[in-house]
């Protein structure tokens, strides 16, 4: 038995996730089973940074614990640079680095993680997923945004190419395969992810075709804390009329708007999909933005046959389903009897699963 470490950097600290992964695909009851079926979650935990670094010493102290054969790391952003999993090298490093404008509050946590790795001998190899990499190839009618296509080239490096991306395609990739997986005849998905910043995804034989989110997580459905779709006039407004510069605007719209705004407190979409009399108007918005992604997707799809949920809240997706689900078959040509999926994996597990899967081949398969 060998061990993997699943690394999720979440602003101010890294979740880390110790698995147990089985050396074979034996199962101890003498039968075979899938090595991704095979690891099972040991422990977990927090590092929280400390100013600008990260605190080398505990790291070094759960690696020298753990032994892991391998260590694999979430990074949110990939933008055009990133369209698979990669195993990390110091070319990639700086890569990333490359993308911090584009992402300021994702990439640099990143990077001063892989930094800290890098100090840390002998490193186990390091494999990096990426949440937009299974969007990279999104329809041209999806991802592109009716600007100046030569943006970033007149405003200078950093800029990068602005187009839509997804932020949560380890969740809506997982989906897809597990429901293949299971032999649930599904070319048409209603994939909505319920995170704290939730996203719907339209998946086509497999593929996205569609997708919430925009250029940035702050487009889209509304999340805990996160205005989600916004008339970019409301941030000119507020710019001419409150004086409000590029930060107060940010933590406005990324930090005080979404259900917390709606609620008047801290809440969570998972709150407001139980329903109560506190959470009346945060709901009804909500349902109404979800139902708009999913008629989005239904029409480049032409119809759907399955529903999906994921996310660290699908425990609450049971109401959700029964409000949505009557509307959606509705609204389409001909009653029917859609398959409903809930995947219940947390992002960690199928990060690991996905690591298990790579080593079957000899090649990263992703």
């Amino acid at each position: 038995m060998s061990r993997l470490i699943v690394l999720i950097p979440e602003g101010y600290f890294i979740e880390y996730h110790v698995y147990s992964v089985e050396s074979d695909s034996v199962a101890t009851d003498g039968h075979a089973t899938k090595p991704w079926e095979a690891c099972s979650l040991e422990w977990t935990g927090k590092i929280r940074f400390r100013g600008e670094g990260l605190s080398l010493e505990e790291l070094r102290k759960l690696i020298g614990k753990y032994s892991p054969e391998a260590i694999a790391v979430r990074i949110l952003y990939g933008g055009e640079e990133f369209k698979r999993t990669q195993i990390y090298d110091r070319s990639i490093l700086e890569r990333l680095e490359s993308l911090a404008a584009r992402s300021p509050l994702h990439i640099p946590p990143s990077v001063r993680l892989l930094k800290a790795l890098e100090r840390i001998v002998p490193t186990p190899e390091i494999y990096l997923f990426f949440e937009t990499a299974f969007f990279a190839n999104l329809p041209l009618g999806e991802r592109t945004y009716a600007i100046d296509g030569n943006l970033s080239e007149a405003y200078g490096e950093g800029l990068g190419d602005i187009r839509r991306y997804g932020y949560h395609g380890l969740f809506h990739g997982a989906l897809a395969g597990k429901i293949k997986e299971r032999g649930i005849d599904a070319r048409k998905i209603l994939s909505i992810c319920l995170e704290p910043i939730p996203e719907v995804a339209g998946i086509y034989d497999g593929k996205p075709v569609t997708v919430s989110g925009g250029s940035t997580p702050l487009e889209g459905l509304p999340g805990n804390s996160t205005c989600g779709e916004l008339d970019p006039g409301i941030i000119l407004l507020l710019e001419e009329k409150k004086k409000w510069g590029p930060e107060r605007i940010n933590e406005m719209l990324s930090r005080k708007s979404g259900v917390t705004a709606l609620v008047g407190r801290n809440a969570t979409i998972a709150e407001v999909l139980r329903g109560g009399r506190d959470f009346e108007k945060a709901s009804d918005l909500l349902e109404y933005r979800i139902l708009l992604s999913c008629g989005a997707a239904m029409s480049v799809m032409g119809g759907f046959d399955t529903v999906a949920f994921s996310g660290r809240y699908v425990e609450a997706a049971d109401r959700l389903a029964g409000r949505l689900i009557p509307k959606l078959i509705g609204a389409s040509s001909a009653p029917f009897h859609p398959a409903l999926f809930f995947m219940q994996d947390t992002l960690d597990r199928l990060i690991a699963e996905s690591y298990c899967r790579s080593r079957l081949a000899t090649t990263m398969t992703f």
